[in-house]
C-alpha cells in the first residue's frame, strides 16, 4: 500500500509533523504546491496537513478541489494551530473547514509559535494587535499572554497525535494487506 503526505506549511511546525508522519511509514513526502491530481491514481492513502489561521486550515480548500478523484482512497487530514487539543476546538475546526461533508479522518495536533518565523504582513498585524491591547487600560490576563508571544516563542511537540497518525495508517495498511477470504 503507497502512502503520500502532503503539507502546507508557513513556519516549519506543519512540514516536520509531515516528515515525521512520512518517515514513519515510509510514505512519500510532497509540499501541497506540488502535488498534481495525476498522482492520486498511485496512491491508497493521501494525507494532507495544513497549518490553520482563524480557524481555517490552510491549503485544504485546494487540496479538497480533487476529493472527487480520492474519494476511494484513504483520506487522512490534520492540522496544526495553537489552540489546545480538545473535543470542542476539533469540532470547531471540523465545522469551519466544512470536513462533515467529506469521508475523511480528522486529526489536531498542536503547534510551536515563533515569532520571528512569521513573515513580515504577520509580524506587523501581531505587532499591531499587541500594540491594542496595551494601549488598554486594563488588559487582562490573555492579552499579556499574547504580548509575551514576540518575545518568548513556545515550542510544543505533539508526539501522541503524531503516533495516532502513524497508527491509523498502519491499520490501514495491515487491513489491505489482509487476504479477503473466501465463501
Amino acid at each position: 500500500m503507497r502512502t503520500l503526505v502532503l503539507y502546507f506549511s508557513k513556519t516549519g511546525n506543519t512540514k516536520k509533523y509531515a516528515e515525521e508522519i512520512a518517515m514513519a511509514t515510509h510514505a512519500d513526502l510532497l509540499p501541497a504546491p506540488k502535488f498534481k491530481p495525476k498522482m492520486i491514481k498511485d496512491y491508497d492513502t493521501i494525507v494532507f496537513g495544513g497549518w490553520v489561521m482563524a480557524n481555517k486550515i490552510q491549503g485544504l480548500d485546494e487540496f479538497l478541489r480533487y476529493y472527487e478523484d480520492m474519494k476511494d482512497k484513504n483520506i487522512i487530514i490534520f492540522s496544526v494551530g495553537m489552540s489546545i487539543v480538545s473535543p470542542e476546538m476539533r469540532k470547531e475546526l471540523i465545522s469551519t473547514n466544512i470536513l462533515d461533508l467529506y469521508h475523511v479522518r480528522y486529526y489536531q495536533l498542536r503547534g510551536s509559535f515563533d515569532f520571528n518565523k512569521l513573515g513580515f504582513v504577520h509580524r506587523m498585524l501581531m505587532n499591531r494587535t499587541i500594540a491594542i491591547m496595551q494601549a488598554k487600560e486594563n488588559p487582562d490576563a490573555s492579552q499579556a499572554a499574547i504580548a509575551q508571544l514576540r518575545d518568548t516563542p513556545i515550542i510544543v511537540h505533539d508526539q501522541p497525535g503524531i503516533d495516532k497518525i502513524v497508527s491509523v495508517i498502519h491499520k490501514l495498511d495491515a487491513i489491505a494487506a489482509t487476504p479477503i477470504a473466501e465463501a
